[in-house]
């Protein structure tokens, strides 16, 4: 793990979402629309990087579309209504999968989304190809040993990187020859230099294919010392959130 400031934040930010005082929301917008949301499921609310992401993905009208660790499914929703020919949702988490599936429904695209509760592309049948991949990646590296506590850390950390590597690994029986990948991240708190040789040592070669950077209220997060190392002197922490494209080599 090389990145102390991303994980002080993933464990903060973590702390926030669960904490029992906090209101409870089953529904928000995103993108002009309105969402549900069941418990036990990361709330895309709480930072821009699910909108942004998910307005990002460079859809293409008859494509074949997957998006990895589904969540809320906003990227499902919008791959069926920008014209994906077949769209599927995959997440370990069953909530995750549920709420991608009423999402769906509600805004009439169930007919053209597949949800199923999967480890990566486990649930995937060996013969489905899809054109193009999207993965809003849980982009904080935690310890390798370090175990999950809930569903919802899963949407934040990855232990050493090791879902990251399995991804790529078993991307490519499933990626058309000319498919493309788009994974979310952030180079502030998270290990793009990793992530790109774990794409490389799978045949993809990477390139940052948006960015946008935003500044974060220090004051929204506990007295860390990490944090304070890291705030400038308007009292932010400046942050990114950037989409890369892979391609195979």
């Amino acid at each position: 793990m090389e990145n102390e400031l991303g994980y002080e934040l993933g464990n903060l930010t973590l702390a926030q979402i669960q904490d029992p005082n906090r209101p409870t929301q089953t529904t928000f917008s995103l993108l002009g629309m309105e969402w549900e949301l069941l418990p036990e499921v990361f709330p895309p609310y709480t930072d821009p990087g699910p909108g942004l992401f998910a307005s990002w993905v460079p859809y293409e009208k008859g494509s074949r579309f997957l998006e990895m660790g589904c969540g809320a499914g906003i990227a499902a929703v919008i791959a069926a209504q920008r014209g994906c020919e077949r769209v599927v949702a995959l997440d370990i988490n069953p909530a995750a999968v549920e709420t991608t599936r009423r999402n769906a429904a509600r805004h009439q695209v169930a007919a053209r989304v597949t949800a199923l509760t999967s480890d990566l592309f486990d649930a995937l049948d060996p013969a489905e190809v899809l054109d193009l991949m999207f993965w809003n990646t849980p982009f904080i590296e935690a310890p390798e040993d370090r175990p999950y506590q809930g569903q919802i850390e899963r949407a934040v950390f990855d232990p050493g990187y090791g879902m990251l590597r399995r991804f790529f690994r078993d991307a490519g029986p499933h990626l058309a020859a000319d498919g493309r990948i788009y994974l979310g991240t952030s180079e502030a708190m998270g290990n793009p230099e990793k992530m790109l040789r774990a794409a490389a040592d799978a045949g993809f070669q990477g390139r940052r294919y948006r960015t946008e950077s935003v500044e974060i209220p220090a004051a929204e997060f506990a007295d860390s010392p990490v944090v304070k190392a890291h705030t400038n002197e308007r009292g932010t922490v400046e942050m990114d959130f950037t989409m890369y494209e892979f391609r195979r080599n």
